[in-house]
C-alpha cells in the first residue's frame, strides 16, 4: 500500500468488518453476532455487509483491542501449547487497556517451555493454533493435544499494527506471521519485526523456510534514526503479495523478501524475556517490572483488483474449487478429520478480493469412510466459519475427494 492512499474512506458504517465475528466455539457465533449487529445494514429480510475502503484496499480485519477479555473467536492466549509442559506458564498474560492490548511480563511470570527454550519467558497472543504447529527446535515433542483453531488466517494482503516496544534488555518484541501446516510443507514464518534494546534502534526482520521447499532464508535490519521505539508508538506494515513480501516503518519502506508463500498464515504478537544465555543478548535484573509491550491495533485489508470497483454491498460471489487427493485406503484420522486436510476455502467477492475462511466440515460418517477404501471421486461439505448466516445464506464451502488406484 503506498503512502499516498493511507487515508482511510470512512463512511456511515464504518464498523461494518465482518472478520470480527470469527469464532473458536461454533454454538456461540449467534450471541457474537448479536452484540456486533450494528455492524450490518438490514433492509427489509436482507442483510448485507457495507464494505470500508482504504484506497484501492479493503479493509478485512480490524481489531482495535477495545473490550476485555480478547475475543476467543479471534484470540488464542496459549503459546504454541502443543509443546509446553505447563499450559499455564505457556498463557499470556495481558490487559486491554486505553485502546491498547497490553502483553505483560512480571517478575514472577514462569518460563514456557524450559527444556528446549531455556529461561524465555512469553505473554503471546495469537489468532490460530494446532498440535504441532511452529517446530521450533529438533527433538520437540507433543506434549499436549490442541484443537485446530483458526481465528483469523489470510493469504496475501497489507498487515499493519501500531505499536510501542518494551525498553529494557533481554526482553523482545516480535509480531510474526507462521503457515497454517494443513501439510508440514507450509511451515514458512516471517518475523515482521524482533525488536529488542539489546540490538539498538533498528527493526530487524526475518523470513525462515524450515520444511516449505519454496521459500529460503533471508534476513535485513534497518536504522529507524531518531525514532524512539519505546516510548512512543509506531506503524510497522507489510504487504504480502505472491512475488513476496514489502515491509514498512512510519509508511516508509524499509526492506524487502523474495517468497512464494502459497497458503494462508497465522499471525502472533509476543512480548518475551530471557534471563539468561539467551540469543538476544544480556539481561538487565534492575529493570522495573511489569514490562509491557503495547499494541493499539491490528488491521489487515486486500486489494481491489484493477478490473474491479468497489461496491456499496458486499457479496461472496464463488469459493475456489478445492481438493484433496489420496490412495484408496492410506489415510490417518486426527480430530475427526483426515490428516493433511485443508482446514479452509477461499471465498472470493463481487469487488474481486478475497478471503481465506476456517471451514467445519462434515463428519467422517461410515458412508464417506468406505469411499476412501475405494477409486472414485465424490465431494463433502462443510460449515463456512466466521460469517454470519445471513451473508452466507445456504452457501456450504465445498471440497473434492480424489481417491486413486493404491499401487
Amino acid at each position: 500500500m503506498k503512502k499516498a492512499t493511507k487515508v482511510l474512506i470512512t463512511c456511515s458504517v464504518a464498523a461494518a468488518i465482518f472478520f470480527g465475528f470469527r469464532q473458536a466455539d461454533f454454538s456461540s457465533l449467534t450471541a457474537v453476532l448479536e452484540s456486533r449487529l450494528s455492524r450490518w445494514v438490514t433492509f427489509g429480510d436482507e442483510t448485507y455487509m457495507t464494505p470500508v475502503y482504504n484506497g484501492d484496499y479493503r479493509l478485512i480485519f480490524d481489531e482495535n483491542f477495545d473490550e476485555s477479555p480478547l475475543d476467543p473467536a479471534i484470540w488464542n492466549d496459549q503459546y504454541l501449547a502443543s509443546w509446553t509442559p505447563d499450559m499455564e506458564a505457556a498463557r499470556a498474560i495481558y490487559e486491554v487497556e486505553d485502546g491498547n492490548l497490553n502483553l505483560i511480563i512480571n517478575e514472577d511470570t514462569q518460563p514456557w517451555n524450559p527444556e528446549f527454550d531455556g529461561t524465555v519467558r512469553t505473554s503471546s497472543v495469537m489468532t490460530g493454533n494446532r498440535t504441532g504447529l511452529h517446530e521450533f527446535k529438533e527433538g520437540l515433542e507433543v506434549r499436549n493435544d490442541i484443537e485446530p483453531f483458526m481465528g483469523f488466517i489470510s493469504q496475501y494482503g497489507v498487515f499493519e499494527i501500531r505499536a510501542k516496544m518494551m525498553n529494557s534488555l533481554g526482553n523482545m518484541c516480535a509480531w510474526w506471521l507462521v503457515g497454517i501446516q494443513d501439510t508440514p510443507e507450509q511451515d514458512v514464518e516471517v518475523d515482521v519485526f524482533e525488536n529488542a534494546l539489546n540490538f539498538g534502534n533498528v527493526v530487524t526482520a526475518s523470513l525462515y523456510a524450515h520444511r516449505d521447499p519454496l521459500a529460503r532464508e533471508q534476513h535485513f535490519v534497518h536504522d529507524v534514526g531518531d525514532a524512539d521505539l519505546s516510548n512512543e508508538f509506531h506503524l510497522y506494515t507489510f504487504e504480502w503479495t505472491p512475488e513476496g513480501f514489502v515491509f514498512y516503518f512510519d509508511d516508509e519502506e524499509i526492506g524487502t523478501f523474495d517468497a512464494e508463500v502459497v497458503y494462508p498464515m497465522i499471525s502472533i504478537l509476543s512480548a518475551y524475556e530471557g534471563r539468561e544465555n539467551w540469543w538476544v543478548g544480556p539481561f538487565d535484573p534492575a529493570a522495573p517490572y511489569p514490562k509491557m509491550f503495547q499494541i493499539d491495533y491490528m488491521k489487515v485489508w486486500k486489494k481491489v483488483p484493477e478490473d474491479y470497483e468497489q461496491v456499496a454491498k458486499l457479496k461472496i460471489v464463488s469459493q475456489d474449487e478445492a481438493t484433496f487427493s489420496l490412495e484408496a485406503g492410506q489415510y490417518d484420522i486426527e480430530h475427526s478429520q483426515l490428516v493433511g486436510f485443508p482446514s479452509y476455502v477461499t471465498l472470493r467477492y463481487n469487488d474481486g478480493t478475497d478471503t481465506q475462511q476456517w471451514v467445519k466440515w462434515q463428519e467422517l460418517t461410515p458412508a464417506i469412510l468406505s469411499k476412501l477404501d475405494r477409486f472414485g471421486t465424490f465431494e463433502i461439505e462443510g460449515e463456512i466459519i466466521g460469517l454470519p448466516e445471513a451473508i452466507v445464506g445456504n452457501r456450504k464451502a465445498i471440497i473434492k475427494i480424489v481417491v486413486t488406484q493404491s499401487d
